[in-house]
């Protein structure tokens, strides 16, 4: 692992964000499972990490596999991380990738791992793949406004007006979702389109005329503006580089050799053996320059003299070790004794004093009757 995936795991924004300025790193750098800082981040369901990963970290690769061969999308819709299935499939995650092992896309992952919630965005979003109100050519207007305000006005019969108050009295009051592209979800998309107050005075998007798509790649901040320097810089030179292609139109390059050294022993031709090279000689040679012959009498190259000698004696000398004559004269700590251990020591060495006292008694005891018999 790399301090990439560590973060990724942990869910350190302030260290992913630091790591976003070191040119080094491999954003794609995979670890011994093969999960890259993007699989671990969205597994783990760090939605801020994983947004700032797929904004500002060019060259990331989302449809990298581990050794498994799941996906960010897959591992993510595995454990239901809603948002970051949000944010990758609107980064452009090819949501009809399969897994090596058993077929299964990424909605089909939800579904056989429980994650209904999951599951339902992933259609959802594959229903309604473009977020349309991202583009600058949005127009806010309702499209359905003119046909309700049509029906409004149109004279109702008697019949209807009855059947109106008869419903409206008798009919049960009961919760019911919001209405599919109803009011609702037209004021969602006018408070979040770009031409609303907030989206106008809080930020600037870079890129209005290419909103997000679900299967559309989105490249990163750094990408973009790049791209758009570019053009902007082509746009403005295109009439500087058009005059100088008229000013230089009739005109013509021609080569010019360059001038030989003037010392003779640095030239190729001054030498006694035709087929060497001396320039050749000179690019292929280990020695710097300042050790190169510049004579005219002798050309060639100066071999370096070097000189080999013995080498000297060591100096290191072994300390010899010193006898311990006692423990009072002896310089280092020693383990201290306690007195109840001293006690127990003379102890033991009384009672085996005595034991050899009466094992000797024994003995002369058992050899005294038969020095009588004999």
């Amino acid at each position: 692992q790399n301090c990439l995936i560590v973060a990724c795991y942990q869910g350190y924004v302030d260290i992913v964000i630091a790591l976003a300025q070191c040119p080094h790193l491999d954003v794609n750098w995979q670890d011994n499972e093969g999960n890259t800082a993007l699989i671990t981040a969205a597994q783990a369901g760090h939605i801020t990490i994983t947004n700032y990963l797929l904004n500002y970290f060019p060259g990331l690769d989302i449809e990298k596999r581990n050794v498994f061969g799941f996906t960010a999308l897959m591992k993510s819709a595995m454990q239901g991380r809603t948002e970051c299935i949000r944010a990758l499939m609107l980064a452009g995650a090819n949501v009809h990738a399969t897994d090596p092992s058993r077929g299964l896309t990424s909605w089909e992952w939800a579904c056989y791992t429980g994650r209904s919630e999951s599951a339902f965005i992933m259609q959802k979003l594959m229903d309604r793949p473009c977020p349309e109100q991202f583009c600058d050519q949005y127009k806010p207007e309702w499209p359905k406004m003119k046909e309700l305000l049509a029906k409004a006005a149109e004279p109702k019969s008697c019949l209807q007006r009855i059947t109106e108050c008869v419903r409206s009295a008798v009919s049960f009051r009961s919760f019911r979702g919001p209405e599919e592209d109803g009011v609702l979800d037209h004021m969602v998309r006018v408070t979040t389109s770009l031409g609303s107050p907030f989206i106008a005075l809080s930020c600037r998007t870079v890129c209005p005329g290419s909103p997000p798509s679900v299967g559309k790649r989105r490249l990163a901040v750094q990408e973009i503006l790049r791209r758009q320097r570019a053009e902007q810089i082509r746009s403005q030179d295109k009439d500087h580089v058009s005059s100088y292609e008229r000013l230089f139109q009739n005109s013509k390059v021609t080569l010019v050799r360059k001038k030989r050294d003037r010392r003779a022993s640095l030239q190729p031709g001054s030498l006694a053996v035709p087929s060497v090279s001396t320039v050749a000689l000179r690019k292929t040679s280990l020695l710097p320059l300042h050790l190169l012959r510049r004579s005219s009498v002798r050309p060639g190259f100066v071999i370096p003299k070097v000189r080999v000698s013995k080498a000297p004696a060591p100096t290191y000398q072994p300390e010899s070790a010193r006898r311990r004559s006692s423990a009072k004269d002896d310089p280092y700590l020693q383990i201290p004794k306690w007195r109840y251990k001293e006690l127990k020591e003379e102890r033991k060495k009384a009672e085996d004093v005595e034991r050899r006292r009466a094992a000797e008694a024994q003995k002369q005891r058992q050899a005294s009757p038969a020095r009588c018999r004999t």
